[in-house]
């Protein structure tokens, strides 16, 4: 016990000495080159951890786990809607009625998804109402011809609250001169931002029965939206519920879910996630090389001082445990630098300054997604990014400690 003590003072006083040269230089890479690995480590971690938590909140909230629709719309889909919503693995259930239509302006018109809810029960499937920035989300609840709309869709056709739109929807009734679309105007009572293109630009909401009149559908409705508990679960579930409920219908019914269209999205930034932290990971291999280079520069300039050691009658282990701890020494100084560095700089990134200048960066390349970094610290992520470091840096200073252990006092000292 006692000479272990002695081998760990003598690696702190190496560790405080004032060295010159080659080794001061190398001693400090390796700190940096540590405290570097460890941070940026943290920082594209965190940063890719909060576009995935961004991804679950806005994009995978707001749109459904799963639907189950009608080849044909559904009748009794009240009978359909209350096992549903009985039904064990189901935590929320919505009816919807959708359809491709053109959205006018008296400026411009584009393609949209539009979605007939019932607004109260949407509330149990999506988030949608929590990323309302204008007028309100209730209003589909009322009586008249109203509409909310996504900003960006909001914004291409120069619209703003109180405004009118016309909705163009293909009408299946043929007359004497042909098909023409029907025509309904609307009144914009609510704009949305999720942060998604594709939602903000592309989908439009109005009340079903507003929808199903829309579509001379009257009673009916095409299918309903659904949330589980898990929404990774989603993909077998909603083959399970599909089965569940067909026995209460004669209508042929088919099911779909969120990995359809947003899976290969998700599972990219996971894929990405791992892809970064692996070669992130070279850093900190970049600075475990630079430790041996440096212990070993110490070895051959303190040969002499480990010759009088072993004289005095210090071991080949103490010896060995000397220069282990040093550079364990090292690699916790330079990890703990890494780490607060890297937590100070992942919270200075997802300040407003910085979200001040992300906003115009989007503005000017003309996307969008969110006005500013996404970053979630997770203490998970913290743990495995220090363990990695120091089980790294640890591994590579066994060689050095072992080639100091080795060295005779006799050949040393006839060197020296």
């Amino acid at each position: 016990m006692e000479t272990k003590d002695i081998s760990l003072s003598i690696a702190f006083e190496y560790l405080r000495s004032k060295t010159k040269g080659a080794t001061s230089f190398v001693s400090s890479l390796a700190y940096a080159c540590v405290a570097i690995g460890v941070a940026v480590l943290i920082i594209v971690s965190s940063v890719m951890n909060g576009f995935e938590k961004e991804l679950r909140d806005r994009i995978l909230n707001v749109i459904p786990h799963a639907s189950i629709m009608g080849v044909v719309p559904i009748s009794n889909w009240r009978d359909v809607y209350d096992v549903l919503e009985k039904h064990p693995k189901v935590m929320g259930v919505s009816p919807f009625v959708q359809s491709q239509m053109l959205i006018g302006s008296s400026d411009e018109v584009y393609g949209s998804n539009l979605i007939g809810i019932v607004p109260d029960s949407e509330k149990n499937v999506s988030v949608v109402s929590n990323f309302i920035i204008k007028g309100s989300y209730d209003s589909l609840n009322e009586n008249g011809n109203n509409i909310i709309i996504g900003e960006l869709l909001a914004r291409k056709l120069n619209l703003d609250i109180g405004n009118q739109v016309s909705l163009m929807l293909p009408d299946s009734k043929a007359s004497f001169a042909g098909y023409f679309p029907k025509i309904k105007n609307f009144k914009v009572t609510g704009i949305f931002r999720v942060g998604a293109p594709d939602i903000d630009e592309g989908v439009a909401y109005i009340n079903i029965f507003q929808a199903a009149n829309l579509l001379s559908i009257k009673d009916q409705i095409q299918g309903f939206r659904i949330k589980f508990d898990d929404l990774f679960d989603a993909n077998y579930l909603s083959w399970e519920v599909l089965m569940d409920v067909e026995e209460y219908t004669d209508q042929i019914l088919i099911s779909e879910n969120w990995t359809v269209t947003y899976g290969p999205l998700f599972e990219a930034i996971m894929m990405e996630k791992s892809l970064v932290f692996l070669l992130l990971t070279l850093i900190i291999v970049v600075a475990a090389f630079n430790i041996v280079s440096m212990l070993m520069t110490m070895i051959n300039e303190k040969r002499g001082a480990i010759a009088i050691l072993q004289t005095m009658g210090m071991g080949s282990n103490e010896i060995f445990k000397i220069f282990l701890y040093l550079g364990v020494l090292i690699a916790l100084i330079g990890t703990l630098l890494g780490l607060l560095s890297g937590i100070g700089i992942t919270l200075l990134i997802g300040s407003s300054a910085f979200e001040a200048q992300l906003a115009s960066l989007m503005e000017y390349f003309g996307t969008y997604f969110i006005s500013y970094f996404p970053y979630d610290i997770r203490l998970d992520t913290l743990g495995i990014i220090v363990v990695v470091s120091l089980l790294i840096t640890t591994l590579s200073v066994i060689f050095p400690a072992r080639t100091a252990s080795k060295l005779h006092p006799i050949e040393i000292l006839r060197n020296e």
